[in-house]
């Protein structure tokens, strides 16, 4: 596993408890990190309005592009993709500008 990549999961989880709590049944379940499946789990949350939604997706926002290539298709490949509809993607985006996580989804569905 990308050692930038799994930092970056087990900080993130350390920032917002409820992902520490999708993390803590992550492990649960899989018995150990496996990082798209894990953002996959990120992304249902955000898609069902959890309370830290705005703090996680703009904190993903930000990781974006600003992070190394793992993390930023971490981020691309298992959060942004599984956004399937526009309305989804706004409804992830309320109450931050998302541009890049925005920029990522239009390039996505584009194709």
């Amino acid at each position: 596993m990308n050692e930038p990549v799994k930092r970056f999961c087990e900080q993130f989880a350390k920032m917002f408890a409820d992902v520490g709590n999708i993390l803590n049944e992550h492990l649960a379940d899989c018995d150990e990190l496996l990082p798209h499946l894990f953002m996959a789990d990120v992304t249902r949350y955000a898609l069902k309005g959890g309370l830290q939604r705005v703090g996680i997706v703009q904190h993903l926002e930000n990781a974006f592009k600003c992070s190394d290539k793992g993390i930023e298709e971490l981020i691309a490949v298992s959060f942004v993709e599984n956004i399937e509809t526009h309305d989804e993607l706004n409804l992830a985006l309320n109450g931050i500008k998302g541009d890049n996580l925005r920029r990522q989804w239009d390039k996505y569905h584009s194709a």
